[in-house]
């Protein structure tokens, strides 16, 4: 599917507590499903608009979510706050599922994606909403820090993703993946792709976190994209 035919981006205004958030949702035409890209600030990989891109040419719609305030962005201690970035990660669903049930969005399986800091937050934020989210892939970051409690609850596939230098974060990742009981897997950036932030890393991580998503839609959809 190319992407000329997506449809036009909407925006979402996603009431969290006191502060005000948006997101962005392109849905491609027939989506088989809808991925959350979680970020809080500005895009951390600055990668995730080409992501997006990829994801929809499968099929997936997707909702570019900023959990923090553009006011919030400048204070570190925001973008380390698992537990508030997950309760917004949290309404921001809710919104979503309110939606599908009114029939303003078609009703779509939702998988979740984040690097680095938010990686934890949307472990801890699948496993609460437990079987609502169908695959989450994680680039980077410590999954760790969402806590033992959503590590051993946690039911959704989880394909967590690491770059070739980054053994701290392997071997952390690696424990942690230990606690879950569910689906998971972890891979390593291949030597082949040169450099963490070159071209083939990026297409690999596109491809992997694509196909992890494809591969666990619910029946379902799989015949409904068909």
């Amino acid at each position: 599917m190319s992407e000329a035919l997506a449809t036009a981006a909407r925006t979402l205004a996603i009431a969290s507590g006191s502060a005000r958030l948006h997101a962005e949702l392109v849905l491609p035409t027939r989506p088989s499903a809808l991925v959350i890209l979680a970020h809080a600030g500005p895009n951390p990989e600055a990668r995730d608009d080409a992501l997006a891109v990829v994801l929809r040419h499968a099929g997936i719609g997707t909702l570019s979510f900023d959990l923090l305030s553009s006011s919030e962005e400048r204070f570190a201690d925001n973008h380390h706050n698992v537990s508030l970035l997950a309760s917004r990660l949290l309404d921001g669903l809710t919104l979503l599922k309110q939606q599908m049930l009114l029939e303003e969005l078609p009703p779509l399986p939702i998988g979740l994606s984040a690097a680095a800091d938010c990686s934890p937050v949307v472990v801890r934020a699948a496993a609460i909403r437990d079987r609502d989210i169908f695959a989450i892939v994680c680039r980077g970051g410590l999954i760790d820090l969402a806590g033992m409690l959503y590590l051993h609850t946690l039911i959704s596939p989880l394909l967590v993703l690491v770059g070739e230098g980054e053994q701290r974060v392997e071997a952390s990742n690696r424990r942690a993946l230990r606690e879950l009981a569910g689906r998971k897997e972890l891979k390593r950036l291949p030597a082949s792709a040169d450099a963490p932030d070159s071209a083939a890393a990026f297409e690999w991580v596109a491809r992997e976190t694509a196909r992890w998503f494809v591969y666990h839609l619910p029946a379902a959809a799989r015949t409904t994209r068909a």
